[in-house]
This record gives C-alpha cells, sequence and structure tokens, in this order.
C-alpha cells in the first residue's frame, strides 16, 4: 500500500506514450532508410523517390498510396518519411515501399531490386532499402 500513490501517476504516464499519431491524427506514418552499397559519392542534381504502394493484385499495376521526391545531399543512408490517411489501409490487401534514384538528366541510377513490406500480414511500418545499381 506504501506504493499506492505511485502507481497512478506511473500508469497515467504509460498510458500517454502508448499513444500513437494513428489514433490521434488518423494518419498512418511509414519509414523509409535508403542506402546503396557502392561507394560513391553522387553529384548534385540525383533525386530520391520513395513510395508507398497497394501491392495486392498481381495483374494490375500497383496504385501508390504516398510518394515523396528528395533531392540528394551529402552520403548515404537517405532517411523519408511518408504519411497518408489511415483510411486507405485495407488490412486484407499488400503494401510495399520502394526506392529509385535518378540523376540529374532523368536517367535511373539505382532501383529496388526487391520487396519491402510494410503495414500489413505483420509487415512494421519501417523499412530499410539496399538499392542496385541500374547500370
Amino acid at each position: 500500500m506504501r506504493n499506492a500513490p505511485l502507481i497512478l501517476p506511473a500508469t497515467l504516464v504509460l498510458a500517454a506514450c502508448a499513444a500513437t499519431p494513428d489514433m490521434t491524427t488518423g494518419t498512418t506514418v511509414v519509414n523509409v532508410t535508403a542506402t546503396y552499397r557502392e561507394r560513391i559519392m553522387l553529384p548534385p542534381g540525383h533525386v530520391l523517390t520513395v513510395r508507398v504502394e497497394d501491392v495486392s493484385l498481381a495483374d494490375a499495376p500497383a496504385k501508390v498510396l504516398a510518394e515523396t521526391r528528395e533531392p540528394l545531399s551529402g552520403a548515404p543512408p537517405y532517411r523519408v518519411t511518408l504519411g497518408f490517411p489511415t483510411s486507405q489501409i485495407d488490412p486484407r490487401h499488400s503494401y510495399a515501399a520502394r526506392a529509385e534514384i535518378r540523376d540529374a538528366a532523368g536517367a535511373l541510377v539505382f532501383v529496388t531490386d526487391t520487396r519491402h513490406a510494410v503495414l500489413t500480414n505483420g509487415a512494421p511500418a519501417s523499412t530499410e532499402i539496399v538499392l542496385k545499381s541500374a547500370r
């Protein structure tokens, strides 16, 4: 009983920490870290594009839920956060993150070559993508 006054405040603090942005804003956030193995620094003008797509249908193009394009500066890894309405997620569907890097002329330099599942079917809301050279 001596610790009873401490239990309630500790419980309230833990409950506050457990709240996620999904519950309060209706937004789902996916965090992606993109890198490549080559030991090179890309010159200015290169652009990283990251997408979260619904890849449920094998015979149809993937539906893009969120996309961001960012000019690259500095060395990898590159971290990107994508947000979109939680109402767009169907728990029966499969979702994947993909990334690519294009040079200033728009030519593909690095690309995702494997599937990076996110959000449903036990997949996390974050992923690390190692891009492969397209040349």
